[in-house]
């Protein structure tokens, strides 16, 4: 049988080995966009567990789901961004103008960006208490330490 074996391919060996590498993986994997979901929801879990005031409470909640709103555009602009540069690569007639040209618009983009999700983030705090806030902070999930780690790396 061992020599039957070895009569195969090794195409066929590397492609039985993908086959069942593949099958092995699972179906359970958590993807970013999962792990950033749930960060973004136990965020909301707590803040609605720590903030007394229901009219604070309803902003800050509001609050969170836009800057859940800024991290997906986000997301959606760099593969945009990806993709573009990879165009732009890939066109031997791209000249040095265009490249820069294009790069000064994603540091604009990404200067805007980081000016709104600043600001969000600000009326966040004021939108609690220290004390609440430092409760917050201390009731960080794993969930949300894999989000700020995912917002990080972009």
């Amino acid at each position: 049988m061992v020599k039957w074996l070895g009569n195969w391919n090794p195409v066929l060996w590397c492609a039985m080995i993908a086959i069942m590498v593949t099958a092995c993986a699972g179906t359970g994997d958590v993807t970013s966009a999962d792990v950033e979901n749930q960060a973004f929801e136990d965020l909301r879990n707590e803040i609605r567990a720590v903030v007394a005031d229901p009219a604070r409470e309803t902003e800050a909640i509001r609050l969170v789901g836009v800057l859940q709103k800024d991290f997906e555009t986000l997301h959606s602009t760099i593969a945009t961004r990806t993709i573009r540069l990879r165009e732009l690569n890939a066109d031997y007639d791209t000249s040095r103008a265009d490249f820069e040209a294009f790069l000064a618009s994603i540091e604009a983009q990404a200067r805007e960006r980081r000016q709104n999700v600043t600001a969000t983030h600000q009326a966040l705090l004021a939108a609690m208490t220290a004390e609440e806030r430092s409760q917050v902070d201390k009731s960080r999930s794993r969930a949300i330490n894999a989000a700020i780690k995912s917002m990080q790396s972009i």
